[in-house]
């Protein structure tokens, strides 16, 4: 297993430019396909989610509705998957939540990832497989 800034059994969220990310790494609607399909990697690092959060709603209801109907496969697996999601932008505590600053607009990630998101260091949040 690779160096990388994330916790296996979770879904990680982090700023590209702060964290190690995995070698292997797919855009949101490559995960996707692979999460429904049951074909997940051991390690895998989800890129353009910044892209889907601030253009791409349909997208981004998709992933959401993926997510939660698949997250007792991801639960299931040994072992546990390692899973990044990456963004470029600061992490932003609002309340209860987490935003994410895109192109001076900010984003809020508890639509995808729930409310049980926390922070483990700057520029990393992790979150349960169900959100």
């Amino acid at each position: 297993m690779s160096d990388i800034d994330a916790v296996a059994g979770m879904y990680n969220i982090v700023d590209r430019e702060r964290r190690e990310t995995a070698d292997y790494q797919v855009p949101v609607e490559e995960f996707i396909t692979m999460l429904e399909s049951h074909d997940m990697p051991q390690e895998i690092c989800v890129v353009g989610l910044d892209d889907v959060l601030a253009r791409d709603e349909k997208l981004q209801e998709y992933l959401i509705d993926t997510m939660r109907r698949e997250m007792d496969y991801l639960n299931g697996q040994r072992p546990l998957p390692t899973v990044q999601f990456t963004v470029e932008g600061e992490f932003q505590s609002v309340r209860d939540s987490f935003e994410v600053e895109i192109d001076g607009e900010f984003y809020g990630l508890s639509p995808v990832f729930g409310r049980q998101m926390k922070q483990r260091e700057p520029g990393w949040l992790v979150t349960t497989f169900r959100i």
